[in-house]
């Protein structure tokens, strides 16, 4: 009975992670920002589709992959030029720097926070909100 019970929500969450991963993908491979796809560029949807077994075995919330992927991230690792054609300012990507540091980077502070909980269980919740309400305001200025 609880096998299918579950298979909705598995579903809707497969549906969640696809989407979510292939449009974050088509953004930050935009024409505009002349990136080269390596050999391995659909890898990162298999190795996370690999890491959801082992979090619905042990009852953990599956991850996503997508922060190295976000348009954002993409920009933030570009180089830029402001080009001024009939008073209009448009902004010219000139090269992105492609690279995996900032991922991983990432993902080892995601495994020292986990390892830090209790002291992280310390922060009032209102100074999170706060934070989090500050990030996601400013994140929205060229966000596209």
């Amino acid at each position: 009975k609880g096998i299918f019970g579950a298979l909705f929500p598995a579903f809707m969450l497969y549906l969640l992670f696809y989407v979510d991963h292939n449009i974050s993908s088509m953004l930050t491979q935009s024409h505009k920002f002349k990136l080269e796809k390596p050999p391995a560029y659909h890898w990162d949807l298999f190795v996370l589709g690999l890491t959801i077994i082992p979090c619905g075995i042990m009852g953990l919330p599956p991850g996503s992959g997508l922060i190295p992927q976000a348009p954002l991230h993409t920009r933030a690792l570009s180089t830029r030029e402001v080009h001024t054609v009939h008073g209009i300012k448009t902004e010219v990507v000139t090269h992105v720097e492609e690279q995996r540091w900032s991922a991983l980077f990432q993902a080892s502070l995601m495994f020292v926070a986990l390892a830090l909980a209790v002291v992280l269980s310390l922060i009032p919740v209102g100074a999170l909100l706060g934070v989090f309400f500050y990030l996601g305001v400013t994140a929205m200025y060229g966000n596209e």
